[in-house]
């Protein structure tokens, strides 16, 4: 559907949930190369993508990563890359750090000579803001307040400097899952687990000055969500202009709400239902992606190992084409080849 290609692991065997897919997921970078980490193994696998989506292994796969050998499994955002493509993010939960690789000519990695960097508690998920100027990392915390851990990118060497008062708290709740929005201006949030809390957060990323990087919430925020329950994860549209925010949430008897859709009005960070949300008739999920382009938001429904591509219509409206795709158990992303 409108070109959309997905890749996916087969060879896992444990439970199907985000968190237990294998290694720490799969990312594709510059539309052209798909990385895949194996923690099991301590390794990085990096293919090239074919215009047909056909996959070939890059020269020097598999790259070493054995600092992740009897590592634990952070969330459905522990590997990432910049939206640039040209740098790779993993997380060691267990070590509390980040490793950072170059990509280079034909998908090749070289870890970055600052790594690893260490943050001050055991993180659960990454992300960038839109431009790949910050990486903000979240606390896998339920006990106490989760904070958030932020750093300047050198996009030339992947080195990492904190960022002026990181880690940032916010008073009675944490984030969970962040996502940058295209224009770098805003970092959406969610607390993900933490029951009782329908909300979505905004926070404005300070553009400038000594303390460039660092968030505050937004006027408004939090946004209340229209299902009524916490949103699980969260999914931002990525392409150029893009301004929808993907919300999945997860019942109270453990069954999916149906997906709800905002727009990110850029000059504020307010977000509003698009019209139509949340999706009733449509397939639903756990969590989601948007392919490069935005015209697609794909949902993965865990329970039944299946992938249900929604067009993306005009202001934000969802169509369902086809029917559900059913995969296999692990995780699985998507793309747009060149």
């Amino acid at each position: 559907t409108a070109g959309g290609t997905f890749a996916a692991t087969t060879d896992y065997t444990g439970p199907t949930t985000p968190q237990n897919s294998p290694g720490q997921g799969m990312v594709v970078a510059q539309c052209l190369y798909l990385y895949t980490l194996y923690g099991g193994t301590g390794q990085i696998y990096g293919f090239t993508i074919s215009s047909t989506g056909t996959l070939t292994p890059v020269n020097g796969s598999p790259f070493d990563a054995s600092y992740m050998i009897g590592s634990t499994v952070g969330g459905t955002r522990a590997m990432i890359v910049n939206p640039a493509g040209t740098l790779l993010f993993v997380l060691d939960q267990s070590a509390d750090a980040v490793y950072v690789y170059q990509i280079g000519s034909g998908g090749t990695l070289t870890l970055a000579s600052s790594s690893p960097v260490f943050v001050p508690f055991s993180p659960e998920n990454m992300a960038t803001d839109g431009l790949g100027s910050y990486l903000y990392v979240t606390e896998d915390d339920t006990q106490n307040i989760p904070q958030l851990a932020a750093f300047t990118i050198n996009s030339s060497t992947g080195s990492l400097t904190v960022i002026p008062g990181s880690p940032f708290s916010f008073g009675s709740y944490g984030m969970v899952q962040v996502e940058g929005d295209p224009s770098g201006k805003y970092l959406i949030g969610t607390t993900g687990s933490v029951v009782g809390d329908p909300h979505l957060y905004v926070f404005t990323i300070t553009q400038s000055g000594t303390n460039a990087g660092a968030v505050t919430q937004v006027s408004g925020s939090p946004f209340l969500t229209a299902t009524g329950f916490s949103p699980y994860a969260i999914a931002v549209q990525s392409n150029s202009g893009g301004d929808l925010v993907a919300s999945f949430s997860i019942t109270s008897t453990g069954t999916y709400n149906p997906v709800e859709v905002y727009q990110l009005n850029t000059t504020t960070g307010a977000l509003t239902p698009v019209s139509g949300s949340p999706f009733t008739t449509l397939a639903t999920g756990v969590w989601g992606q948007f392919d490069q382009s935005g015209a697609l938001l794909i949902v993965y429904d865990s329970a039944l190992t299946q992938l249900a591509p929604l067009e993306v219509g005009s202001g934000g409206v969802l169509t369902q084409p086809i029917s559900p795709v059913t995969t296999v158990d692990g995780y699985w992303t998507v793309t747009d080849p060149n």
